[in-house]
């Protein structure tokens, strides 16, 4: 399930990230970025380069620790977190999986949720050559068992462009921000999901 495979590896980015870590550029991002709107696209690529998956959707962020993104492709799901949960609603399936925060998130990218993270301790930080018009750093975890190896950063000036996410099957997750809005006020029933009647509601 995309949604599933998403939640593990890449909302990782309402993070406040110190400067010596990420450069000064990155860093005001994270400093004065509090709400976002906008929209996406996902190609996920296999060990080869193949892909295996597109999708796209729309994404709300408002830091820290609120999220929504809703898939239109290839199929439709959300992914809602509030405060201490995570919901992931599949309405194909007419069901509705109930995360605790911590538990959903885990040791993966998605613990950047947090908001107050200090990576240096979680990441080797590499600065990469610019390509595609954009500047990039690479983000190595420094401990065993997170399910990817590497997340990669495009950005232009202080804002975040483009991610993408090796995991340790060697597949890519590949992400594009479009039509961006920044710091504009978000009703908070952006970020409330109540399932819809008959469906099925699983807690984990």
């Amino acid at each position: 399930m995309m949604g599933r495979r998403f939640l593990r590896i890449v909302l990782w980015w309402t993070v406040l990230v110190p400067a010596p870590v990420l450069g000064a550029d990155l860093a005001r991002f994270f400093a004065t970025v509090h709400t976002l709107h906008g929209r996406f696209t996902q190609i996920v690529r296999d060990r080869h380069g193949h892909v295996v998956s597109r999708g796209h959707g729309q994404v709300w962020l408002e830091r820290p620790g609120r999220f929504r993104w809703d898939y239109a492709a290839p199929y439709r799901e959300q992914i809602v977190g509030h405060g201490r949960q995570v919901w992931l609603y599949d309405p194909g399936l007419a069901q509705a999986t109930r995360y605790k925060a911590s538990a959903a998130l885990g040791r993966t990218p998605a613990l950047l949720l947090a908001g107050d993270g200090h990576l240096s301790g979680l990441f080797a930080v590499q600065t990469l050559a610019d390509h595609d018009g954009l500047r990039w750093v690479r983000l190595r975890p420094r401990g065993r068992g997170q399910g990817f190896r590497w997340i990669r950063i495009g950005y232009r000036g202080v804002r975040i462009r483009r991610i993408v996410v090796a995991d340790a099957m060697g597949q890519t997750t590949d992400i594009r921000l479009h039509d961006l809005h920044w710091n504009m006020t978000l009703p908070s029933s952006t970020f409330h999901f109540r399932p819809p009647p008959h469906t099925a509601i699983v807690y984990q």
